[in-house]
């Protein structure tokens, strides 16, 4: 009995951030602007409304106020004259500083920053969707009385910025020797890169997890989307996709929601290699953090 009312509970939550999630689509089919998809606010939804993420939702004004901001950082640095990596990089750091400021470590307002230059975005409406959005799942948050669960400890801010920020250069100049520069920031692989680094205790077979579903999610993100014309439809299938995948392998990790829905805002040509660029861009970063807290933390990681 207490399992059928827990997937029923289950089936619930999943319906409202989902519901949340098609609606900011069908917004941009209105709109007739893919610019309002906002690929980060779904793992947001996902994060706050079903798996209710405790270092989110403690501060719920951060949830408005963080990808604002940053949205705002990563919108203005792309006007600048610059070429695409030294943008990423300076909004990268612009984005982390505001982090640290505010003692926070809600790490999709990396992923909102770093949106507006990777999709090139000039439209104003990008900042007005992000700010309508990120302002209702904060009333939603206050509405429906979202807390953190029981066994929730208070936020300890630690910060390891340089070393995110020596992956990251590391990676853009790969991609921009190797003429791959587009796929210099994959906002959502930031995203658990920034959760893996406060995360030292993340044992070796979550982090190949984490890998498998960002590739798999990216795969069949852009598979959808090549073959659906639809977009309310693609994006129910990829989202009913993600949710099944994480039950399966037993594991949270609302980024994966913002993975799979990336693909509808990148331009055609560039999802041939996104699901492969994905899958070196994961294994960089995972691999590269495991084997710098190895060295730095010994004691909490294991296999």
């Amino acid at each position: 009995m207490n399992l059928i009312l827990r997937n029923k509970e289950s089936f619930l939550v999943n319906s409202v951030s989902f519901a949340f999630i098609l609606a900011m689509i069908l917004s941009a089919i209105l709109f007739k602007d893919k610019e309002i998809i906002l690929p980060e606010i779904a793992a947001l939804s996902v994060g706050i409304i079903t798996f209710r993420e405790n270092k989110w939702i403690q501060r719920p004004f951060h949830i408005f106020l963080l990808p604002t901001i940053t949205a705002i950082l990563g919108f203005g640095i792309n006007f600048l004259p610059l070429l695409i990596s030294i943008k990423l990089i300076l909004v990268l750091i612009a984005m982390l500083v505001t982090l640290r400021v505010f003692k926070s470590q809600l790490a999709p307002a990396l992923a909102t920053g770093l949106l507006p230059i990777v999709t090139n975005a000039h439209s104003f409406l990008f900042l007005i969707a992000i700010i309508v959005f990120v302002f209702l799942l904060y009333l939603a948050i206050k509405f429906f009385r979202i807390k953190p669960t029981e066994n929730s400890v208070p936020i300890i801010y630690v910060s390891h910025n340089r070393w995110l920020i020596g992956l990251c250069i590391c990676w853009v100049l790969i991609c921009y020797f190797s003429g791959y520069i587009y796929f210099s920031a994959i906002p959502p692989v930031i995203v658990i890169s920034f959760e893996s680094l406060n995360n030292p205790a993340l044992k070796l077979h979550i982090r190949l997890k984490r890998i498998l579903i960002m590739f798999m999610a990216s795969l069949v993100g852009c598979l959808t989307i090549k073959y659906i014309d639809n977009l309310l439809i693609a994006g129910l299938i990829d989202l009913i996709f993600v949710a099944i995948l994480l039950k399966l392998i037993d594991l949270r990790l609302p980024p994966a929601f913002a993975m799979v829905i990336l693909p509808m805002i990148l331009p055609e040509e560039s999802l041939t290699y996104l699901p492969f660029a994905t899958l070196l861009m994961s294994i960089f970063f995972m691999l590269s953090i495991y084997y710098i807290q190895r060295k730095m933390y010994p004691k909490p990681i294991d296999f």
